[in-house]
């Protein structure tokens, strides 16, 4: 697209070049900005195009993220394996607490403490926390655990990993910006 100093020397020298016989012609470049200049609404009709060709795949875009999303909140919510696995941390956890007065027998726990399971090591020190939950989850819980049929409790990993890196912010800004150009 030209600019507007660019498209005022263009017209200017079309003019004067009407007027003088052995004037020099525009360049092709120049020459390709002056035929869109003289398009009807050349700006608008290319956005609209552009528009066009990327509405559908930005929405999909957006789709996909709320998909993923929906699903592994589904799972998560859904699945008994991993009330039953929670269920399990917290009451190792109150086992664990057991001699405190004030943590003793908490009646829940916040999420952030499941990546520290793994750092929570057995007296000799051969098992981590997350192991032991895991072996007595299989053990009592899963009857298919020694079986290829058994089925893991939580959404797949792939899917968990791009939940988790959705922004709302990102969501929101993608729809205002859709929204913005519609209008």
């Amino acid at each position: 697209r030209a600019q507007e100093d660019e498209m005022d020397k263009i017209e200017k020298h079309i003019k004067s070049s009407k007027e003088k016989e052995n004037a020099k012609p525009l360049d092709k470049p120049e020459q390709f900005l002056f035929q869109l200049s003289q398009i009807p609404n050349f700006s608008g009709r290319v956005f609209c195009i552009l528009f066009q060709s990327s509405f559908a795949e930005c929405m999909s875009l957006v789709f996909r993220k709320l998909e993923i999303l929906q699903k592994v909140c589904t799972t998560l919510q859904s699945s008994s394996g991993v009330r039953q696995v929670l269920g399990l941390i917290l009451a190792f956890g109150n086992f664990m607490n057991g001699g405190n007065r004030t943590r003793g027998q908490a009646d829940g726990f916040t999420l952030d403490i499941l990546p520290k399971l793994k750092d929570v090591k057995s007296s000799d020190n051969t098992q981590s926390l997350l192991l032991y939950i895991v072996a007595y989850y299989l053990r009592h819980f899963d009857e298919d655990s020694d079986k290829e049929t058994s089925l893991y409790p939580l959404p797949e990993p792939q899917d968990l990993f791009h939940a988790s890196q959705i922004k709302f912010e990102d969501i929101q800004k993608d729809l205002r910006k859709l929204r913005k150009d519609l209008n």
